[in-house]
């Protein structure tokens, strides 16, 4: 028996090890049913084991999942298993759409798929709200571009659930660059509120201030919308505010309304706009 080999083996897959892997090392049928008895090792799910006290995660339990159905991959909440692999699983959705090979990733000795194929699997699959939230988180962050998303939903025309995604992709990329700005956005439609470019680029003497949330340039008006939690954290609000300070100083009018706004006083937010733009057209 090799224990330190099964050690830096498991070490390398979550803390995970299969029944073959673990005879590979020296161990027999006989020794490892004694120690799934004595509970030194654990199993986890078909032939994937573990050693005792290894939580059991959701992605300890995903990569459990990836060890038990050989050539799979792990794609975020589900196994992809491609076209001829395993149709069924229980207690896992499995995907068969073609993957690119580009679209594979190695982390912690399991295949993954890249975080631009994972944002499109689950914009596929998970509910409208979900999926639009995680769209913006995804392209703000850098985990997909807006002409990674745009080119993506191109390949998968033709499959299942294709429409739902076009929709949704053509809805986190319009130019606005969250859930709450997608409102704003509704909003001045609606009100027929025009001459406003959505995330524009904003300069002093200095160089860059920001881009604005919505901005009148002819008017000098921005408006700034406080949204959801990845508007709120201490540095970002120290940052809006410095970037606010610089924007009245190079002659800006800064507008700011929350997320409540949007939701509880959408007439209200509208009329404020409407107001300040006549004050600013009556200079």
């Amino acid at each position: 028996m090799n224990e330190r080999r099964l050690g830096r083996l498991a070490a390398r897959q979550l803390g995970l090890f299969t029944r073959t892997q673990a005879v590979d090392c020296g161990y027999s049928d006989f020794q490892i049913r004694r120690r799934l008895a004595r509970d030194e090792w654990q199993q986890v799910c078909g032939s994937v084991l573990a050693f005792r006290g290894r939580q059991l995660t959701a992605p300890v339990l995903a990569a459990a999942t990836h060890l038990t159905v050989p050539g799979s991959v792990i794609a975020g909440r589900w196994l992809w298993t491609g076209p001829t692999g395993r149709s069924s699983f229980p207690g896992v959705r499995v995907l068969r759409d073609p993957l690119r090979t580009d679209d594979i990733r190695i982390a912690d000795g399991m295949r993954i798929t890249c975080p631009a194929r994972t944002v499109v699997d689950c914009m596929r699959l998970l509910p409208d709200d979900a999926a639009l939230t995680l769209a913006d988180r995804a392209l703000q962050r850098g985990w997909i571009s807006v002409g990674e998303l745009r080119g993506r939903v191109r390949e998968m025309v033709g499959r299942h659930g294709t429409p739902r995604l076009a929709r949704l992709a053509s809805a986190a990329t319009d130019g606005t660059r969250s859930a709450a700005e997608r409102v704003m956005a509704g909003l001045l439609r609606r009100a027929g509120i025009t001459g406003w470019v959505p995330n524009a680029a904003i300069t002093d003497g200095a160089g860059l201030i920001g881009y604005g949330d919505f901005t009148f340039a002819g008017l000098r008006l921005v408006i700034e919308i406080d949204g959801q939690a990845f508007h709120t954290d201490a540095s970002r609000f120290q940052r809006d505010r410095a970037r606010q300070n610089r924007l009245v100083a190079a002659g800006w009018t800064v507008l700011r309304f929350t997320w409540a706004d949007l939701r509880d006083r959408p007439n209200r937010v509208t009329v404020e706009i409407r107001t300040m733009i006549g004050r600013l057209e009556a200079r």
